[in-house]
């Protein structure tokens, strides 16, 4: 009985060891892929912004980098900091859930200004914005339009119309807002955050004519 016992066990325990084994294989090659990812928008970014310093890092695990840029002094902006978050490809069963849920790799840059900005201002696209993770603390005190961008349907909320009108020579000087997800404008906080689908080779296009937009605002 003991040997049957044993012969019993051993395609379980071949079957345990297989998915050990293909586990352990996808951690290491999503830590790789992620980490490669990373250093490729890495230089996109630095590219676009041209900084005087720079520094990044991991924040505590494998999906998470920060990226924080010191300017040149003669810039209107303080400094610039980001985080890139990206899809659990180190975690092969969770992967298929985290891409119905956050769909792509994510990068939110967070550029602080020297001088305090106007009024508020947000431009959001569409479906995005369903999926609630962009909070607006006081989007009942903003009008509201929605304006075809690129291929895309955004909301644009804002105080005044001179926030308005700058939006809206961003939009027409852009065709095509590319991985441009969120753009807000915080007066309050000195900061315009720029939520972008973290997407090799597509970085550096599609931020450097908002990066000069950002340039200009008074």
């Amino acid at each position: 009985m003991v040997g049957h016992e044993q012969a019993t066990q051993q395609p379980f325990l071949f079957v345990l060891a297989l998915i050990s084994a293909v586990l352990t294989i996808g951690y290491f090659w999503g830590n790789r892929h992620n980490k490669q990812l990373f250093l490729a928008v890495f230089e996109e970014l630095a590219a676009v912004i041209k900084p005087e310093q720079k520094e990044y890092g991991n924040i505590g695990g494998t999906r998470e980098y920060y990226v924080d840029f010191t300017l040149q002094k003669e810039s209107p902006l303080a400094r610039i900091d980001a985080r890139f978050t990206f899809l659990p490809r180190h975690l092969w069963p969770y992967l298929p859930i985290a891409l119905l849920t956050d769909k792509y790799d994510t990068l939110l840059m967070a550029v602080h200004f020297k001088e305090t900005l106007r009024d508020e201002g947000h431009i959001i696209e569409a479906n995005y914005a369903k999926l609630g993770k962009a909070k607006i603390a006081n989007i009942d005190q903003l009008n509201k339009v929605f304006t075809k961008w690129g291929k895309c349907e955004y909301s644009l909320y804002y105080k005044n119309k001179n926030t308005y009108e700058k939006f809206m020579k961003l939009i027409n000087k852009i065709e095509d807002p590319g991985v441009i997800r969120h753009i807000a404008l915080l007066p309050g906080q000195k900061k315009c955050f720029i939520l972008m689908i973290s997407r090799k080779g597509q970085i550096a296009k599609d931020l450097a004519p908002v990066y000069q937009w950002m340039l200009s605002l008074d």
